[in-house]
């Protein structure tokens, strides 16, 4: 795998953020990647999974109720929460246009990762759902007028 496309990765991903490169091509040659053609579902509401995804070429969209609540593209991560968490799916997911993704199972993530490289990952995760946190808490107090 191409070392530069590798510290894109590390720069661009937040998962990534603080994994040296060969912990990333560790990962990436033991996860699983995927294409989705615009306007396939990857998954949907309430469904369990134990598989967060990371975009590495496209967009995707956050649906709920049939509503486009947030739109992903190269770097960001969904799917992370019935990860971490077991429960169902709080949204479906769509590809908003032909997308490139990496799949990291719940069974990938614990077999393959030395602890440093997961506490970094986890840590990364725990960020990225902090600022969601804090978004949607700032939507809430200065809501966009409709």
């Amino acid at each position: 795998m191409d070392m530069n496309k590798i510290r894109e990765y590390v720069e661009r991903v937040a998962l990534f953020n603080g994994l040296d490169p060969e912990d990333v091509v560790k990962i990436l040659s033991k996860g699983m990647t995927m294409r989705c053609s615009k306007g396939e579902t990857i998954f949907y509401k309430d469904t369990v999974g134990s598989q967060m995804y990371v975009v590495l070429g496209g967009k995707v969209g956050v649906v709920e109720e049939g509503k486009c609540i947030a739109a992903l593209v190269t770097g960001d991560m969904f799917g992370e929460m019935a990860l971490v968490t077991k429960e169902p799916r709080s949204a479906s997911v769509v590809a908003l246009e032909d997308s490139q993704l990496f799949v990291l199972s719940e069974t990938t993530f614990e077999r393959l990762m030395t602890k440093r490289a997961a506490i970094r990952i986890l840590l990364n995760i725990i960020r990225v759902l902090s600022h969601r946190l804090k978004n949607a808490n700032l939507k809430m107090i200065h809501p966009k007028p409709e």
